[in-house]
Formats: structure tokens, C-alpha cells, sequence
């Protein structure tokens, strides 16, 4: 303690040493009373701490550790008289309008409880009973009050605290009891009308002191599952002042404090028995994620709110699910609700979504690492253990029943979720995205896969691989490196450690990765697809190759910025180059019919892409032959019947056709008129054929023309003086 005080200066910048102070002087009592067994001395002891409270007013706030003193002191004494005269004397001398008042009446009355329990919550009962009659001003008068609206308040949230204290404090061994009928009655449900941002406080704080009794018995051996938990739940997200919207109009500090007491108490509340429902889970989350959007000030409350958010997924994790697939379930299901955040417009949020995501990943590594216990078994939480994961009963039954298979992941969804984030413009965001795949690597080499994938990965490649990513992270942490150099080095090795199914899957969840609302992230991401394609577009069979064709064209449909557009059409040609050209060339020219038969492809915003997609496969050195011969082969076809022979209606597999065929004659005008030098080339090259299968079809189509359907005919009449 001398120490402590040596630099007064401290005491006056840090608003928390007061609280350290208080908390040595309580310590110093209590071993002071251990070491005392005369009774008359602590009784005349406490008498001199009860003509300590003539010195003060009942509003100095300085009363707060008097009141503690006194409830350390209360513990030693036998006589339950004297205890509640004491008792009484505490609530006379305190005023309920100071916070730090109410707090230290609540800690002196809990430190009582640990004693005399019965005592204390039979006191609690009468103050309650008169709060609830009518004629309010005998409880008000008690505590000296005037009448109005904020004394109740004030007093609901005294009466919460206390009730939170006393099970904090009581022997765990006979709280069960207690705290079954301070939850099974409703009681804190009275408390819910309470407006005032500190009175709310005061009585999310209590429902987490009861939260945090019940763990308390549970680390020595005590546990029993806490009633109507969840309905308490309920209570904390009420109080928080958050509905289920998203919108976040209200930034004042006072409810920032209160929610971010909120998370704390949610966190306390789903880390206890009974297992957390899914309903339950759903609610909480949606209520709180929202949280993630807040902006940046006031930095010190806001960080403190967002930590608090962290920890509480973390442990909705940990205590959901009951075995190690349904966790890896709870896993996906937190970082898929997470996912907005991580690729928002806003650094502030991106840093955040990614530091949720590497701890939560962490929590999950760690209980891959410690076994996730038999089915159905509950982990029983300390609240140390809420933080570094949790310990995990051991399990006789085989890891691979135990622990989540590799699919479970979702590698190749999850791994295309964070690369763009890889590429980041924000330093700390690039730093905690490498540092999310390489874990997310190093726990899927730890699980079991399943036999039909089991001889899909190379061991040793992988393990290399992860290697060169760990190295990566280290050298991040440390020394300011190339950035492009760093994010190719990461490509590299997440190439390498993908199966080939999650080759598949990362290919075809890549739209949101190339639209990325970063540019620089985008870019980033388009140019990995290419280097995945060029790599491992072997492994892609054809119906991977018509997916991944879809995604991508899906990307240069919304993209309207131009280089954006062109680096997705340059996948495109990649894919079409690396894999099987005529899967591409199929969808490309299926997508453009439907295009030109269903919208006006000249009001498109940004252009049209699939006409951009033609000009770059007549512009590509390799694919230019290949797209003419496929256009041609397209000429060549037969034309199905045009018309029902009775009515001389258009049937639906004629106008598919004629779609495709208009289609394909906007890819020929490609060549023709923006094949620039490759194209025209190919064109030479193929004139005879390209010209005979114009004229062959203008002369199949002579029939559409009695049919009213001009549209087709006047397109291959138009190509034809161009190429002649």
C-alpha cells in the first residue's frame, strides 16, 4: 500500500486507481479480521465504523467504502440482531442518486450475504414488498428520499445490485436454492421499468453477478443449471436500449456504457447451463452485431463495447453445439453473420470484423487442440475460461467421432471470404487476414477428412505450404514488407493447400471476392482467381468449369468500373484457355441470348459485358480461332421448326434458338468490327467458312420473314457487307 501511494500524480490521471485503492483497504480488512478471534473487539470495531457515518452527508460518495468496510466486517459476527441493525444503518446513511454510492451499498450488503444470508435476503423481500405498494414514500422516506420518478429509479437499481451481491458473495453451497427463487418468482422482472442509463446498469450488472454465482459454484464442483436463463437474457437485450434492427441512431455515452455492460452480462449468461438454444443464440446476435457498425468515437468506450462483443462470441461458441461437427456448424454460423463487416466500405469496421473472426477462430483451434468431449457433454466454464477457451473433459471415444471433419469448414467459401481482405488498403486488416487463413490451414490439417478426399491432398506439399504462410505471418508482425510481394506469397500457398473440392467452391463463391467494395481488394482478388485457374484448372471437371464461368460472369455484370470489368473478363479468357473452352463459349453465348431476348442491351449501365467478354475472345491470341470455329460451328446448326404448323405460332425452343442465334452473330460482329488485329487475322484465316455460313444461314432464315421475326434476319443481312 505504501508503494502504491508513493506517486500521488498516478492517483490523480487514472480514475481506476480509487477502485484499486478501495479494493486493498477491504483485503487488509479481511486478513486483518482473519487473525482476530474476539468477538467484543469486532463488535466495538464495528461500532466505530457505524459513528464513521456521522461524518459524512448521506450524497458524499465516500460513504461507498464504509459501506464496504462495514459488510467485511458484518461477516464475522454471530449475532443476527446486530447484524440487522447494522444493515439498517447502511440503507439510512445511503443516497441512491449516486451511482458510486448504490455500488457500494449493494457490495457492502453482498459481503454481509456471505454470512448471513437469509438475513440479508429477508431484508431484501421487505424492501421489495414496500417498493411495490402503492403508497410509495414509506420506502422512499427509508432512504431519505424525495418523492419523484428518478428515486424510484435509484431504488430499483439499489435493490437489483443487492440481490446481485448476495449471490456473488453467498457460499456457493447453498445458493442454488436462492437464486432458483430470485429467478423462478420474476422478481428482476419488476426491475425492467427503470429509465435512467445507470439504473439500467445497475440491474444488467445484478442479473450478471447471478450469472457469475452460478459459475462460481461450478468451479468447485457445485453446478446446477440457472432457471429462466434465458428469459434473462431477454431482460439484458431489453435493457440495452437494442431492438433487431440494424439502425444505430443513438451514440450517447451513457447508453454505450449501458450496452456495453449488456455484452458483458450476455457473455456471462450463455456461458452457464442450459445449453444455448438456437433461437436463443439467433436473437442475441442479432441484437449485438449490429454493434460492429458503431463509429470510432468515443474511442476508449467504443473499443471497450467491441472487446466486450468479441468475448461474447467467443463464448457462444464455446458453450453451443454438442459435439465437434455441430460446433464447426456454430463456427460458420457466427463468421457467415460476420461477413458484412468484413468486407464493409468502412476500415473502422473491417479491422473490427477481422479481429472477431481471428479470435473466434482461435476459440475453435483451441478446442480442436483440447478435444471436444463426448456427445452431449456440457464444458463447465470458469470466467477465466470464457476468455482463454475453456477446458474440455476427455473423451474415449475415436478423434475422428469427436472432432470435426475438414468439409465441416467450408475452406474454400471461407478462404474466398478473407483473400480480398489480403490485398487491404488498411495495414492492421492485411496483417489479421493472412494471420485468419494460415489459421484456418492449420486447423484443417489437424481434423479427419473424409476417405473420398483423403488421397485429393498432398501432406507434405500442404505442410510446406503452411509453412511458407506461418513464415509470412511472422515476418508481417515484425518488419514492413513488399505488400503485392506478401499477397502473392500468400496465393501461392493457399493454391497449394486447397483440396480440389474447395478448389471448386472457392471458384464458384467468387463474385462477392471480384466486386469487393475495395478496388484495390478486388483487383487483388480477381488476379488470385487467374493464378488458381492457370494452377489447378486441371482439377476442374465440367460442371466446375460451367459454375465458375456463371460466378464470373455474374462479376463483370455488376462491375461498371472498367479495369475492374476487364481483369474479371481476363479470368474468363483464363478459364476458357486452362480448362474446357467450349463449356465457357456455351455459357457466355447462352447468357448473351438471354440478355438480348429479355432486356435493352443498350441501356445496360457500365455497357454491355457479355459484348465486352466477345471482344476479348476475339482479341486473345489463343482463343480467337477457337471462339470463331465455335461461332461457326453455331451457323452450321440445323434450325429447329420455327413455327407450330396449324397456328403459326413461335414455340419456345424456336425462340431459344433464335436468341442463341442473335447471340451469336453479336459475337461474329465482335470479330468483325473489334477483333482488332488478332481477330481480323482469325477472320482471314477462316474467310471462305465464315463467309459461306452467313449465306448459307441467311438462307435458311428466309421463312421468318412471313412470320413478322425481321430482327434475326436484319442482324446476319448486317454482317454480311462487313465482312465482305
Amino acid at each position: 500500500m505504501k508503494a502504491y501511494i508513493s506517486d500521488p500524480e498516478d492517483l490523480k490521471q487514472d480514475s481506476t486507481y480509487q477502485e484499486i485503492w478501495d479494493n486493498m483497504i477491504i483485503n487488509f480488512l479481511a486478513e486483518s479480521l482473519d487473525v482476530v478471534n474476539d468477538n467484543v473487539w469486532v463488535i466495538s470495531l464495528g461500532d466505530a465504523f457505524a459513528r464513521q457515518y456521522d461524518l459524512y452527508a448521506t450524497s458524499d460518495g465516500h460513504s461507498a467504502l464504509l459501506h464496504r468496510c462495514l459488510g467485511m466486517l458484518l461477516q464475522k459476527v454471530d449475532d443476527r440482531i446486530y447484524v440487522r441493525e447494522k444493515i439498517d444503518l447502511m440503507c439510512r446513511h445511503s443516497s441512491m442518486s449516486i451511482p458510486v454510492n448504490r455500488l457500494g451499498l449493494a457490495q457492502g450488503i453482498g459481503l454481509v450475504a456471505a454470512s448471513h444470508l437469509d438475513t440479508v435476503l429477508e431484508k431484501l423481500k421487505n424492501i421489495l414488498e414496500n417498493a411495490g405498494q402503492s403508497a410509495l414514500q414509506r420506502f422512499l422516506s427509508f432512504f431519505s428520499f424525495r418523492e419523484k420518478v428518478e428515486d424510484v429509479d435509484d431504488t430499483y437499481a439499489a435493490l437489483a445490485l443487492m440481490y446481485g451481491y448476495a449471490a456473488r458473495y453467498a457460499p456457493s453451497t447453498v445458493i442454488e436454492a436462492r437464486i432458483n427463487a430470485l429467478v423462478g418468482t420474476d422478481m428482476l422482472g419488476r426491475f425492467l421499468h427503470v429509465q435512467h442509463p445507470t439504473a439500467k446498469q445497475a440491474v444488467i450488472t445484478a442479473i450478471d453477478l447471478l450469472g457469475r454465482a452460478v459459475i462460481s459454484a461450478a468451479e468447485i464442483g457445485i453446478s446446477f443449471p440457472l432457471q429462466r436463463r434465458d428469459q434473462l437474457l431477454e431482460y439484458v437485450l431489453t435493457l440495452m436500449g437494442r431492438d433487431q434492427s440494424d439502425d444505430l441512431v443513438d451514440f450517447s455515452i451513457e447508453l454505450l456504457q449501458t450496452q456495453t455492460v449488456a455484452l458483458s452480462a450476455c457473455t456471462t449468461l450463455v456461458s452457464i447451463e442450459p445449453r444455448l438454444p438456437m433461437e436463443t443464440r439467433n436473437r442475441v446476435m442479432k441484437a449485438t452485431l449490429g454493434f460492429f457498425a458503431l463509429p470510432t468515437e468515443p474511442s476508449n468506450i467504443v473499443e471497450s463495447l467491441i472487446t466486450n462483443l468479441i468475448i461474447l462470441l467467443g463464448a457462444i461458441l464455446l458453450t453451443s453445439g454438442e459435439d465437434g461437427r455441430s460446433r464447426a456448424e456454430q463456427l460458420l454460423h457466427i463468421l457467415r453473420q460476420l461477413d458484412p463487416y468484413v468486407s464493409a466500405s468502412a476500415e473502422h469496421q473491417r479491422r473490427r470484423g477481422c479481429v472477431a473472426v481471428h479470435e473466434v477462430l482461435v476459440k475453435f483451434r483451441n478446442l480442436c487442440s483440447g478435444g471436444f468431449g463426448a456427445s452431449g457433454s456440457y464444458p463447465t466454464l470458469s470466467l477465466k475460461h470464457i476468455d482463454q477457451g475453456g477446458p474440455r473433459g476427455s473423451s474415449s471415444l475415436p478423434s475422428a467421432f469427436v472432432l470435426p471433419n475438414r468439409d465441416s469448414l467450408s475452406l474454400g467459401e471461407r478462404i474466398m471470404a478473407y483473400l480480398p481482405r489480403c490485398a487491404d488498403t488498411d495495414d492492421e486488416v492485411r496483417k489479421v487476414a493472412i494471420q485468419i487463413i494460415a489459421l484456418f490451414f492449420n486447423i484443417s490439417l489437424s481434423l479427419p477428412k473424409q476417405k473420398t478426399s483423403a488421397n485429393d491432398i498432398d501432406l507434405e506439399s500442404s505442410y510446406g505450404a503452411l509453412s511458407s504462410l506461418e513464415d509470412i505471418v511472422s515476418i508481417i508482425r515484425r518488419a514492413s514488407v513488399d505488400q503485392i510481394e506478401v499477397f502473392h506469397r500468400v496465393v501461392s500457398s493457399v493454391c497449394i493447400l486447397l483440396s480440389k473440392d474447395e478448389l471448386v467452391v472457392l471458384l464458384h463463391s467468387c463474385t462477392l471476392a471480384a466486386c469487393d467494395k475495395v478496388k484495390q481488394s478486388a483487383d487483388g482478388s480477381i488476379q488470385a482467381i487467374i493464378v488458381f485457374i492457370i494452377r489447378r484448372g486441371k482439377d476442374l471437371r465440367e460442371a466446375d468449369v460451367l459454375r465458375t464461368t456463371q460466378s464470373l460472369l455474374s462479376s463483370a455484370i455488376a462491375l461498371t468500373d472498367k479495369h475492374s470489368r476487364q481483369e474479371v473478363l481476363n479470368a474468363i479468357s483464363c478459364l476458357a484457355e486452362n480448362t474446357n473452352h467450349i463449356v465457357v463459349f456455351d455459357e457466355v453465348l447462352f447468357v448473351a441470348g438471354r440478355d438480348i431476348c429479355t432486356k435493352d442491351i443498350t441501356r445496360i449501365r457500365g455497357g454491355w459485358a457479355i459484348q465486352d467478354v466477345f471482344y476479348v475472345f476475339s482479341q486473345h491470341k489463343v482463343l480467337a480461332t477457337l471462339f470463331l470455329e465455335y461461332i461457326l460451328s453455331i451457323l452450321h446448326k440445323e434450325p429447329v421448326a420455327t413455327n407450330d404448323s396449324e397456328k403459326g405460332e413461335i414455340n419456345s425452343e424456336s425462340s431459344a434458338d433464335d436468341c442463341i442465334l442473335q447471340a451469336t452473330m453479336f459475337a461474329l460482329n465482335a470479330f468483325l468490327r473489334g477483333g482488332g488485329k488478332v481477330g481480323k487475322q482469325a477472320v482471314e484465316q477462316s474467310y471462305p467458312s465464315v463467309l459461306s455460313a452467313l449465306i448459307l444461314k441467311l438462307g435458311g432464315l428466309h421463312g421468318l420473314a412471313e412470320l413478322g421475326r425481321n430482327e434475326l434476319l436484319r442482324i446476319v443481312v448486317n454482317c454480311i457487307p462487313v465482312i465482305l
